[in-house]
């Protein structure tokens, strides 16, 4: 049985249309594909820049953690050298203190003993008098 020629034609129109819908049909679904792959790329760069975004942050919230403790620790620094200055001038005023208080014990042992001489010597003029007759 043979086929007429338009409707060999016909036929061969039809299955060219059923090609050309196939590969149209898988065109869209590579498109699609593509979109999607590209999509999913899309979302895995914003995520990668989120992640970047929230590590920075973290970053610079322990640079100023470590700023503000630097900062305290150079107060404290600055109160233990003040400290230690105060120290050492203490230290020249108790050494200064103590040398007027050795300057002083020397005086007054001095006193002491010109005392308990001038009270000897008044003894022994009191025992003269006393030994010596009335006129």
């Amino acid at each position: 049985m043979a086929i007429p020629r338009t409707q060999l034609q016909l036929l061969e129109s039809n299955q060219e249309q059923r090609d050309i819908t196939e590969e149209m049909r898988d065109s869209a679904e590579l498109s699609r594909e593509s979109q999607e792959l590209e999509r999913q790329h899309s979302e895995d760069l914003r995520r990668a820049h989120e992640e970047a975004r929230e590590a920075g942050e973290v970053y610079r919230t322990w640079a100023e953690g470590a700023r503000a403790a630097a900062e305290e620790l150079r107060q404290i620094h600055e109160q233990l050298r003040e400290a230690a200055e105060d120290a050492r001038a203490l230290a020249e005023e108790a050494r200064r203190v103590a040398e007027e208080l050795r300057t002083a014990n020397e005086i007054a042992l001095k006193a002491a003993y010109d005392q308990s001489t001038i009270m000897q010597e008044l003894r022994e003029t009191l025992g003269r008098y006393q030994t010596e007759p009335e006129p």
